[in-house]
């Protein structure tokens, strides 16, 4: 950045002001992206879910026919 001692204080002010309307800016972006991030991973969760009911609808499924195959012998 240039020398700081040559810059008039109105214009400090200015970069001032433009810095923190920046920082604003970036704060706000910051959440979207973490509010983005969530959705996703909420939606991979309602996926994983489903799996986790197949997987245990298979297990479940698995046991009985070995529980009717024991029944057998």
């Amino acid at each position: 950045m240039s020398n700081l001692q040559v810059l008039t204080t109105e214009r400090l002010n200015k970069l001032i002001d433009e810095t923190q309307s920046t920082l604003t800016e970036l704060k706000a972006e910051v959440v979207r992206r973490e509010h983005l991030k969530q959705e996703h991973e909420i939606s991979d969760l309602d996926h994983h879910m489903m799996s986790a009911e197949l997987n245990l609808t298979s297990i479940k499924n698995f046991i009985s026919y070995l529980l009717e195959q024991s029944k057998k012998k």
